[in-house]
């Protein structure tokens, strides 16, 4: 769950609790934040620490109660793994039902995993891999991700780092990735990257 400090909705900069479900969304968006910098925004990337699925998305909505936009970011071959596609659909199926958090909270789907953002910077595809292992592969067949590793090394203290990496492709993920189109529930078996609406939250202007 996201710390509470002296940031207080509505007041001072705009505030945005990201909650993650694994440890290189984390370090893909400390990187994002570093390099960005996005100008009157502070970026809180947490890691839920092994939380259930309904333990996130509470913290997802407490988080909009004290930041000015909460932020979930999910890989769906995780909820698919746990057998919980039904719990997460009525979560969103809760969330646009309520206007209250229709418009500061967004649960944003990489379909398997996040590995499905990164090679929309390098491939338009909108082939359905059935887990992170098969993109992966694929991955790994295009510059500059050969040797792509799910690392802290390979993400933070490589030279140049995972967002600096695929920063010259970003133009082209956001195009690919918009092509794809939203996550339906009822039709799960489909790439997804719905990672790029967060530069649009964000502000960061791509091109």
């Amino acid at each position: 769950m996201a710390r509470i400090s002296n940031n207080r909705k509505g007041i001072g900069r705009k505030t945005f609790a990201i909650l993650v479900d694994g440890e290189t969304e984390k370090w893909y968006l400390d990187k994002l934040r570093t390099h960005e910098n996005p100008i009157g925004i502070t970026i809180k990337p947490d890691l839920p620490n092994k939380k259930t699925l309904l333990e996130q998305f509470e913290a997802v909505k407490l988080n909009a109660t004290i930041y000015d936009v909460s932020v979930w970011i999910v890989d769906l071959d995780v909820i698919i793994l746990e057998k919980q596609e039904n719990n997460f659909n009525n979560y969103l199926n809760e969330i646009s039902g309520n206007t209250l958090f229709l418009n500061c909270v967004h649960i944003l789907v990489n379909a398997p995993s996040l590995e499905f953002w990164f090679l929309q910077h390098v491939k338009d595809t909108g082939k359905y891999y059935s887990d992170c292992a098969a993109v992966i592969a694929d991955l790994r067949r295009h510059h500059p991700l050969k040797d792509y590793s799910k690392s802290e090394k390979y993400f933070i203290r490589s030279n140049p780092d995972i967002y600096k990496r695929l920063r010259p492709h970003l133009f082209d993920a956001m195009t690919f990735a918009k092509k794809r189109g939203n996550y339906n529930p009822h039709a799960p078996q489909r790439g997804v990257a719905e990672l790029y609406k967060l530069f649009d939250l964000l502000g960061i202007v791509v091109n």
